[in-house]
């Protein structure tokens, strides 16, 4: 039996069938919700809300253990104490979380401040936490997190009743979370593999370092400042990081060459569109495609290779378009000197509605006009959906 700090058992209250089996209800409802999605953020966010659900809290928070360091943290957390905690990592084996994590047994404690492993709250914030229940998250055998609540909601203390509600939500989640972690991973392990493809690639071009990087950043912050979903700007950042794999067929003469091409090189070097469309096709995601092989269309239709017009260019490449010219423009060639931003800027500007989707520069415009268009804004962007994407 979990009981208090002082010794005594949590209260539990009187057994009701009908209440049990709304309770059962309620955790395969949250079940079916969470298996809805491998997006590790998302699973994450849905089980907070539903955890709320189950046992209100002033706070709750879903740790997960980072195996490597052998710490605990969090990428969501809800309620009063957000701010303060937000960014915490706890050290396996410390604290009254850091202690669950090492022994996998739940635990209440109902009077923190009596607890010799509570370490007290932030200074500078104003909330006070009373009490604590936290139970582990085991899969497969192995703890890979803790969920914790702090403070029930009009009540001073946990109840045996909540840590049983609480004991099946962890039950319910556990896989779940395991699997989107493992997703998460193979993801992360993937576009790794790509992106070293990509800039190995780009490393046959002596004049273009970096433009893989930087076009993938651009794109991100695009496509955030157009509302762009979470899952949308990764694939967006995969199909700009393969943007120019059709490259890797393209002669190492006219991509290192130092002054501008002829007419004939020029029609070589616009085969990479469908090259790399041909490369990328057995991934089967209709972002990558699109975005690889249609960079270089035009909304009025005279670009290439396919000379579609404004309504058949798909948005990624729309994005992908705006960013690979804005590095281009700014970015020095033996033969040429990169433009200034702002004038950059105004030739994208110009463009819109003859080369580029207006949508796509009324965002840039506005990013731009704001100082929020730079190569360290666009990384950040990329890191920001990135966060969610863990080793293992």
């Amino acid at each position: 039996m979990i009981v208090t700090e002082s010794g005594a058992p949590l209260l539990e209250p009187p057994f009701e069938s009908g209440r049990r089996l709304a309770e059962y209800e309620t955790l395969l409802e949250i079940g079916v919700k969470l298996a809805g999605t491998l997006d590790l953020q998302t699973v994450l966010e849905l089980a907070l809300e539903n955890a709320e659900e189950v046992c209100r809290a002033e706070t709750s928070s879903i740790w997960e253990l980072d195996e490597e360091r052998r710490e605990l943290f969090f990428r969501v957390v809800r309620g009063r104490a957000a701010g303060a905690i937000r960014g915490l990592r706890v050290p396996v084996g410390q604290g009254i979380v850091g202690s669950v994590a090492l022994s996998g047994e739940a635990e209440v404690v109902n009077d923190v401040a009596a607890d010799s492993r509570w370490h007290g709250d932030n200074p500078s914030g104003d909330f006070r936490t009373r009490s604590i229940l936290a139970v582990p998250l085991v899969a497969q055998g192995k703890v890979i997190g803790v969920v914790q609540l702090l403070n029930p909601v009009d009540r001073d203390r946990f109840t045996a009743g909540d840590l049983w509600r609480m004991r099946q939500f962890a039950t319910v989640l556990a896989p779940t979370l395991q699997n989107a972690r493992l997703w998460a991973s193979q993801q992360r392990q993937f576009f790794q593999m790509v992106t070293a493809l990509a800039e190995a690639l780009e490393k046959r071009d002596p004049y273009t370092g970096g433009h893989v990087r930087r076009v993938v950043a651009y794109s991100v912050l695009l496509g955030a400042e157009m509302g762009l979903s979470r899952e949308e700007l990764r694939d967006l950042r995969l199909a700009a990081t393969l943007h120019d794999v059709g490259k890797i067929i393209t002669p190492d003469r006219i991509l290192g060459k130092p002054s501008p091409l002829d007419s004939e090189e020029v029609e070589i070097m616009r085969r990479h569109a469908a090259d790399g469309a041909s490369i990328v096709s057995h991934l089967s995601n209709p972002w990558v495609l699109h975005g690889v092989r249609s960079h270089h269309e035009r909304v009025d239709g005279r670009g290439y290779p396919d000379g579609l017009t404004d309504p058949e260019i798909p948005l990624a490449a729309r994005i992908i378009a705006v960013a690979d010219t804005y590095d281009a423009m700014t970015t020095s060639r033996p033969y040429r000197s990169g433009l200034p931003a702002e004038r950059a800027a105004a030739e994208i500007h110009a463009g819109a509605g003859s080369q580029f989707c207006p949508r796509v520069v009324t965002a840039f415009r506005s990013l731009f006009e704001e100082g929020r268009f730079s190569l360290e804004a666009a990384e950040r962007a990329v890191e920001a959906i990135s966060e969610a994407e863990p080793h293992l």
